[in-house]
């Protein structure tokens, strides 16, 4: 036991440093320099999710800086003790073997492995949804039901890092109800301790949007539910959906990853059953939610992850179980299954690092460019005699790279009416805009609503996002002079927040 731990310890540690390494040839990503946005300004809960990433990277931050080596660091410990946590989970609910080669499993899949060196919600979600996740196995498989109060409060911790490990405790209420020990469990105070001790830990984000009119739950049912979806955009979306997951889990370990579901529901009252099914069911319960929610709503492939670092190691132990009983196909196909998975892991490693790939791959080319953008922008500001002029764009995503990026780390404005809205959103006061010069960098021409709101509109130059000699992005920068609020958008600069809320409760057509 002790020697099998070892190894994928010495294993793991070994692919964390050259993750680190790999990772220090890689600046933030978008949605990553959105998320250190956040952590400039803590709070208890952000635009549509609460506050625990941007709590571990401004901690993170104060102890070993705001470097790239620091904050790939931090990605890096992430991935470690998540790995570490569902190692001693899949020991406890399965056995050595099963743990082993199914944690060995997971570390193939490119959504968990070359997704290691990234700071992002579910970094800290994995972290803390596998403690829970233990504790619970814990508690039932060992009868331990004082325990209760320890999931809840580590399964908060995974509330605070994304709203989505609420379907991680909908999963243990529904696993504890298909055991005898954790039927038992329900009959006792402990598991109601636990919830409160949850509810009361986690009050503080619900006040916060108490406080800013239920920003958050506007984000998150913007998210869920597409209103525009037609009969035939439902059928795409589940497809879209079917196929993201075959994409993440890799076809044959998500197809093993099925046949284990299967196999721990039917073998739940043998021998080991128990812990498979305690495995099985929040996987199951998170995928089937999603699953229903793709004839709402676009869901991105790797919203599940959670729920496969369930499934996988149950597929890996039913491929093992087969393999014993003299069907040597299932080890060929978990062979196959963990080769491919490595396989397309290294490619997007290869395509990250040397460009190999003779067609553009949007995933990854949204790494690069920024550096250059940025010195564009600043040149602009400085052209126009103000070093410190305004900036303003249409996407977080650009308003994140250019906070981190411009020598002053301003506050940019995000004018996103067409959109659904973000930090940024609830960040900034067009009123203290009002008269001043604005510089605006957009992919497209300035919009024709926004036009009106400045005296004049100049475009001063392109600008060109690269990686290497090949363009990934072009766009313009537009002058505007003396902005002021009056005009077809005057509603959303009066009050862009309630613009957004105003559009999401009213189930208008959603924008493309």
């Amino acid at each position: 036991m002790r020697r099998s731990f070892a190894l994928f310890f010495a294993i793991i540690a070994l692919l964390s440093v050259a993750r680190w390494a790999l990772g220090l040839h890689v600046d933030l990503i978008p949605d990553e320099a959105y998320y250190w946005s956040w952590s400039l300004v803590p709070d208890w809960c952000y635009w549509d999710q609460p506050a625990g990433v941007a709590w571990a990277i401004a901690g993170w931050r104060a102890l070993f800086g705001d470097g790239l080596a620091g904050l790939r660091a931090l990605a890096v410990c992430c991935a470690l003790s998540s790995s570490l946590l569902a190692y001693a989970l899949f020991r406890r609910a399965l056995n050595e073997r099963a743990a082993f080669w199914g944690s060995l499993a997971l570390q193939t899949l490119p959504m968990f492995s070359a997704g290691a060196a990234l700071i992002m919600h579910d970094s800290v979600l994995l972290v803390f949804g596998a403690l829970a996740w233990l504790l619970w196995a814990m508690a039932l498989l060992d009868d331990r039901p004082r325990l209760w109060p320890a999931i809840g409060l580590a399964l908060t911790a995974a509330l605070y890092a994304k709203f989505s490990a609420a379907l991680l405790g909908l999963g243990f209420f529904v696993g504890s109800l298909a055991d005898p020990t954790g039927r038992r469990h329900l009959r006792t105070p402990w598991p109601y301790l636990g919830g409160a001790v949850a509810l009361a830990l986690f009050s503080p984000v619900i006040a916060w949007n108490a406080q800013h009119r239920w920003v958050a739950y506007y984000a998150v049912v913007k998210l869920a539910i597409d209103p525009s979806f037609t009969p035939l955009d439902r059928l795409l979306s589940l497809l879209d959906f079917l196929g993201g997951q075959l994409l993440v889990a890799t076809p044959v370990l998500a197809a093993l990853g099925a046949l284990g579901a299967v196999w721990a529901v039917r073998t739940r009252r043998a021998a080991g059953g128990s812990g498979r099914l305690l495995l099985a069911t929040p996987g199951l319960v998170a995928l089937a939610y999603f699953l229903w929610n793709s004839v709402r709503a676009k869901i991105e492939a790797n919203w599940t992850a959670l729920a496969w670092v369930g499934l996988i190691p149950l597929g890996v132990e039913w491929a093992l179980a087969r393999a014993d009983a003299g069907k040597a196909a299932a080890r060929r196909w978990l062979g196959a299954g963990a080769g491919l998975a490595a396989a397309a892991t290294v490619a997007i490693q290869l395509q990250t690092l040397f460009n190999i790939a003779p067609f553009q791959i949007p995933l990854i080319d949204q790494i690069f460019g920024w550096d250059a953008l940025a010195e564009r922008v600043q040149h602009e500001r400085e052209a126009a005699g103000d070093p410190r002029l305004p900036v303003a764009c249409r996407t977080y995503q650009m308003a994140a790279e250019l906070t981190r990026r411009l020598p002053d780390r301003p506050l940019v404005y995000t004018v996103d009416f067409p959109r659904r809205g973000s930090q940024f959103t609830l960040w900034e006061d067009f009123a203290q805009l009002e008269g001043r010069d604005v510089l605006y960098v957009d992919h497209w021409v300035m919009p024709r609503e926004l036009r009106p709101h400045f005296a004049s509109v100049t475009e001063v130059s392109w600008y060109y996002r690269r990686r290497g000699g090949r363009l990934i992005e072009d766009g313009r920068l537009t002058l505007g002079r003396s902005f002021h609020a009056a005009g077809p958008l005057a509603g959303y600069f009066r009050d862009p927040v309630g613009y957004h809320i105003a559009k999401i409760a009213d189930r208008g057509p959603a924008e493309k």
